[in-house]
């Protein structure tokens, strides 16, 4: 099913007016200069503040080279306790549904009548990836992420900023030693490494202090991930991307998963409701 990659894509890459005017990021030229306290200061002022967020009406859109594939969607999160997206086909019927919490991930293929459940260690024995409830809530909601790993070092390199024509450009360039698993993917590729180097960058506008843009690349390779937000515009009195891209770039090869928001509400009451049926099989 179509679903288990654009659930990858999304988690693993994985919100100014009454009237719903749309407020496109424009091309803007003499942006003025911040230090980058500042700028860091200002995006933390500027951050979405919010209790839940339930997106009752979601279009999706996923291509992969020359399959392109449309759904409906809700999604719903409590802040720091639940995530939930309930996927639909075309017709209405319900193919799948996923719940986040902080400790573990929750998966229901309703369609083929399947199921799986874990936690996210689980996640990188299986793959190698480091990712948590934490860092998928901040993607979603337009939260700016550190690129940082979480220790309890103070962080002691600063990210290089750089003013471009939209925005404030933050990035980081870091040695990364590759896991046995990772290492078996580039030897598919007959390449022999221990290391690679990652570029990670933050676009954030310069007027509300948002991301518009988030990147990681394999400087050495044709491998890339992002996602993209675009066309802010009033949900519910907060400001809100309309739309999230999230793009995959390997070896010319190009997936992208669209996400565009119809219906957003704010600090309304949400509860996450996924039920197991006992005749769903399990997948291992």
């Amino acid at each position: 099913m179509r679903f288990k990659s654009i659930l990858g894509l999304c988690v693993f890459s994985i919100l100014m007016v009454a009237c719903h005017s749309v407020k496109q990021v424009s091309v803007k030229k003499n942006i003025p200069s911040i230090t980058e306290g500042r700028l860091l200061k200002n995006i933390d002022i500027h951050e979405l503040e919010y209790a839940t967020l339930f997106a009752k009406r979601l279009d999706i859109s996923f291509k992969n080279g020359k399959n392109n594939n449309n759904f409906k969607a809700s999604l719903k999160i409590k802040r720091d306790t639940f995530i939930q997206a309930t996927v639909t086909a075309p017709l209405g019927i319900e193919v799948a549904r996923i719940l986040l919490t902080t400790d573990s991930i929750k998966f229901v293929d309703t369609y083929h009548k399947k199921f799986f459940v874990a936690d996210y260690d689980d996640l990188y024995d299986k793959f190698d990836f480091r990712v948590d409830f934490d860092y998928v809530q901040k993607v979603l909601t337009n939260t700016f992420i550190t690129f940082e790993e979480k220790t309890n070092l103070v962080r002691e390199k600063k990210y290089k900023l750089e003013r471009t024509d939209v925005g404030y450009e933050l990035s980081t360039i870091e040695e990364k030693a590759l896991t046995r698993k990772i290492k078996k993917f580039y030897k598919k590729r007959r390449k022999n490494k221990d290391f690679i180097l990652i570029l990670q960058k933050i676009l954030v506008d310069p007027d509300f202090f948002r991301p518009i843009r988030i990147s990681v690349e394999d400087l050495d390779e044709d491998i890339s991930v992002s996602v993209d937000y675009e066309a802010f515009k009033d949900f519910s009195g907060k400001f809100f991307p309309e739309k999230m891209i999230f793009s995959l770039q390997a070896e010319n090869n190009t997936t992208t998963l669209e996400l565009k928001f119809l219906k957003v509400d704010f600090d309304i009451p949400v509860e996450a409701n996924l039920k197991i049926s006992p005749k769903y099989k399990r997948i291992e």
